[in-house]
């Protein structure tokens, strides 16, 4: 039986949240560092999404500073009405705002990226499996953005986040990521 997509985040954001300040997911998160930076998916891309990460989330400044450090670009998502996200250029001098939700994000006067020039986008999530089916925060945003995007996509999961298989009921906005690295 699958559970609804509402228990599976529940449950995950407080196993998230018990290991948050562990070694453990520290150690995790260096793995996946090393995983990603090996990807030709990263080495080829000029244009990197990623999000500003806080508390249980993996955490993204590692990869903002690698990407920084191999002349990438990196762009960030704010939240817009219909929950849609747009993504924006983070340099060094942007102005970054805390949204509704506490959750940072460029201010509206940065520079906005279009959904073409984003080569890669590494995707936020509380539950992924090998085939790339995900449990977000809740909201569709990267749904919605995903949809139509075509470029390459994937994603994060230490043990804690990752499935064998998927234990909860699929939806049809669902989008699958393209790919899952694990440990």
């Amino acid at each position: 039986m699958q559970l609804k997509k509402e228990t599976v985040r529940k449950k995950q954001l407080e196993k998230l949240t018990q290991s948050k300040s562990t070694w453990s997911k520290q150690l995790n998160e260096l793995c996946l560092y090393q995983k990603l930076f090996a990807l030709a998916s990263w080495k080829n891309a000029k244009m990197v999404a990623v999000t500003l990460s806080s508390g249980s989330e993996i955490d993204t400044k590692p990869l903002i500073l690698q990407a920084w450090l191999q002349n990438k670009d990196i762009c960030i998502p704010r939240i817009f009405p219909q929950r849609q996200i747009r993504f924006f250029k983070l340099e060094k001098q942007s102005k970054i705002e805390k949204s509704s939700f506490g959750v940072l994000q460029p201010a509206k006067t940065e520079k906005e990226v279009s959904k073409e020039k984003i080569e890669l986008v590494i995707v936020p999530g509380l539950a992924f499996t090998q085939k790339g089916e995900r449990i977000g925060f809740g909201g569709g945003y990267y749904d919605r953005f995903l949809a139509n995007y075509h470029g390459d996509t994937l994603a994060l999961a230490d043990p804690v986040r990752f499935f064998p298989a998927a234990i909860w009921q699929a939806e049809e906005t669902d989008q699958n990521i393209q790919q899952i690295l694990t440990i």
